[in-house]
């Protein structure tokens, strides 16, 4: 029982265009979200798409702190993978769809507790994961009302005007 525990996959549709919404979230070590007090990024190196950063988060009653590797694929992805922290393996995707000039975010991920063959999969499944799935869940709701407010505001990024309803 040493395979990965799979996160349930997590939507959100955000009135903000899919450009903003990426640059928002690759903007690593500078600012937070709304309503994030709990979160922190820094990055420690960077060779192109390729960054490894340094995070600092919240979950639950205990605070993390993680070295994770994040790909940027032009816009439309993001990954990271797990390089140092609590678990002993984690591979997350936020992935970026256009929606008539709306922005559908999702997440996935999977990861491994420890290498700890069933006691290691039972907290994980027990603890880990639903705490893991809440932390992403309020994560995914401080992006959609940053960008939402941001997009708002925005003239660089401006919202595509809907079709008046007749």
């Amino acid at each position: 029982m040493n395979r990965p525990i799979q996160l349930k996959s997590h939507t959100v549709l955000i009135d903000a265009p899919r450009e903003m919404v990426y640059q928002k979230m690759t903007a690593f070590g500078r600012g937070r979200l709304q309503g994030d007090n709990n979160e922190s990024s820094k990055v420690i190196s960077r060779d192109g798409d390729t960054l490894v950063a340094e995070f600092k988060t919240k979950a639950g009653f205990f605070s993390y702190t993680t070295l994770e590797e994040i790909t940027l694929e032009d816009g439309q992805r993001i990954t990271f993978r797990h390089l140092k922290g609590p678990l002993a393996y984690a591979w997350e995707e936020f992935v970026f769809n256009d929606v008539d000039g709306k922005t559908e975010l999702v997440h996935n991920g999977e990861f491994i507790w420890k290498r700890i063959p069933l006691l290691g999969w039972l907290a994980g499944k027990l603890y880990t994961k639903p705490v893991f799935e809440r932390t992403i869940e309020k994560h995914m709701q401080q992006i959609k009302v940053t960008c939402d407010a941001r997009a708002a505001r925005s003239h660089v990024f401006p919202r595509k005007q809907q079709a008046p309803s007749e």
